[in-house]
C-alpha cells in the first residue's frame, strides 16, 4: 500500500518502484528468503542476489576487467578489483594507518585492535571478527560444498575457491610481478609475494619478536607458542595446529589424489604439491638467496636457509632450551620429551616418532614378502 509504515522502524514504501520498498524491508525484520536457488537450495531475500548467485552455477562472468581480463559475477566486484591494478586503498586505519582495498577489510582490521569478535560459533565457540568468516567456518562443522568443479568434480565450500582451483586446470596465472616477472592464480599471492623483494614483515610475533610477511603464518606461529591445535582428525583423534595439515592428513584417509604431474604421472593430494614436484623436472628454482646466491624450489627453503646466514633460531623448546632454525624440527624435537610416537604401523604395531622412521619401516614389511 502506498505510504505504509513500519511500525518497527518507521520505513515507508512509496512506490513500487523503489530499490528498497516495503515487502522487502520486511523480509529484513522477518527473515523470510523467498527466492530459492534449484541447483543448491540456498534462498535469498532479493532477486538480484538470486541472480548474482545463479552465476556461481552457470560460470557466468559479464564483468570483465580491461587490465588483465579477469571477470567478475558482480560488477562490485569489479570495481574491488581494479584496485589491484591502480594500487588504490582508500580506507585507512586510523589506528596504525594501515590501508584497504574494502570498507569490510578495513571493519574486520578495526577488531584486531579492540580485539572484538562479535561473531561466536555455537558448535565449538570459536568467535570471528568478521559475519562473512563466521559464515566460512559454518561449513567446517556441517561439510557444505556447494561449488563443483565441472572439469573434475572436486567440491568447495566457497565459490572463490573454485575460481582458484579452476586456474589450476586451465594454467591460468592472471597476476603478475613488475619486478621479476612471476605470475600467481591469486592476488593474495603477489601482494605476499612483493614482500619478498620489498622485504616487509607487517605481522610481528609479541612472544618471541619474530615478524611475518604474511598474516596467516603469524597465526600459525602463535601456536608454536600456545600448543593450540584446533583442527582435530575426527578418523584417528590426532589434531592439528594448521588447517592446511588436517586437510592433507584426511586425505591419507581417502587416498585421494586428483592432481597429477604431465611430465612422469605421480599424482598429488594438493595443487601446490604439484607445482612444487613440476620444478624437479623443469629445474626452476624461483627463489635466491641475496647472501650467497644460492637458488631454491620453495620460498620456505629459502627462509630457512636465510637462517643460516643469520644463526636465527627462533624456535626454542621450553623443556630443555635446545633451539632450531625451523617449528618442524622443534615439533619433532618435542616427542623426545613428551614420548610421542604418532606414525603406527598397522601391519605389526610398531610405533615411530618421525614419518621417515615409519615410511622406512613399512618398507622392510614389503620387502619381507615374496
Amino acid at each position: 500500500m502506498v505510504g505504509e509504515i513500519c511500525k518497527s522502524h518507521g520505513t515507508e514504501d512509496q512506490d513500487n518502484n523503489q530499490t528498497t520498498p516495503m515487502s522487502t524491508h520486511v523480509r529484513t525484520l522477518t527473515g523470510e528468503k523467498p527466492y530459492e536457488c534449484k541447483e543448491c537450495g540456498k534462498a535469498f531475500r532479493h532477486s538480484s542476489n538470486l541472480t548474482i548467485h545463479l552465476r556461481s552455477h552457470s560460470g557466468e562472468k559479464p564483468y570483465v576487467c580491461k587490465e588483465c581480463g579477469k571477470a567478475f559475477h558482480k560488477s562490485s566486484n569489479l570495481t574491488i578489483h581494479l584496485r589491484i591494478h591502480s594500487g588504490e586503498r582508500p580506507y585507512v586505519c586510523k589506528e596504525c594507518g594501515k590501508t584497504f582495498n574494502r570498507s569490510t577489510h578495513l571493519t574486520a582490521h578495526i577488531r584486531s585492535h579492540s580485539g572484538e569478535r562479535p561473531y561466536e560459533c555455537k558448535e565449538c565457540g570459536k568467535a570471528f571478527h568478521h559475519s562473512s568468516s563466521f559464515t566460512r567456518h559454518m561449513r567446517t562443522h556441517s561439510g557444505e560444498r556447494p561449488y563443483v568443479c565441472k572439469e573434475c568434480g572436486k567440491a568447495f565450500r566457497y565459490s572463490s575457491h573454485l575460481t582458484r582451483h579452476m586456474r589450476t586446470h586451465s594454467g591460468e596465472r592472471p597476476y603478475e610481478c613488475k619486478e621479476c616477472g612471476k605470475a600467481f592464480r591469486q592476488s593474495s599471492y603477489l601482494t605476499t609475494h612483493i614482500r619478498t623483494h620489498s622485504g616487509e614483515k607487517p605481522y610481528e610475533c609479541k612472544e618471541c619478536g619474530k615478524a611475518f610477511s604474511w598474516s596467516s603464518n603469524f597465526t600459525k606461529h602463535i601456536r608454536t607458542h600456545s600448543g593450540e591445535r584446533p583442527y582435530e582428525c575426527k578418523e584417528c583423534g590426532k589434531a592439528f595446529s594448521w588447517s592446511s595439515n588436517f586437510t592433507k592428513h584426511m586425505s591419507t584417509h581417502s587416498g585421494e589424489r586428483p592432481y597429477e604431474c604431465k611430465e612422469c604421472g605421480k599424482a598429488f593430494r594438493h595443487s601446490s604439491h604439484l607445482t612444487r614436484h613440476v620444478r624437479t623436472h623443469s629445474g626452476e628454482r624461483p627463489y635466491e638467496c641475496k647472501e650467497c646466491g644460492k637458488a631454491f624450489r620453495q620460498s620456505s627453503y629459502l627462509t630457512t636457509h636465510i637462517r643460516s646466514h643469520s644463526g636465527e633460531r627462533p624456535y626454542e623448546c621450553k623443556e630443555c632450551g635446545k633451539a632450531f632454525c625451523h617449528s618442524s624440527i622443534l615439533i619433532r624435537h618435542m616427542r623426545i620429551h613428551s614420548g610421542e610416537r604418532p606414525y603406527e604401523c598397522k601391519e605389526c604395531g610398531k610405533a615411530f616418532r618421525w614419518s621417515s622412521h615409519f615410511t622406512k619401516h613399512v618398507s622392510s614389511h614389503s620387502e619381507e614378502r615374496p
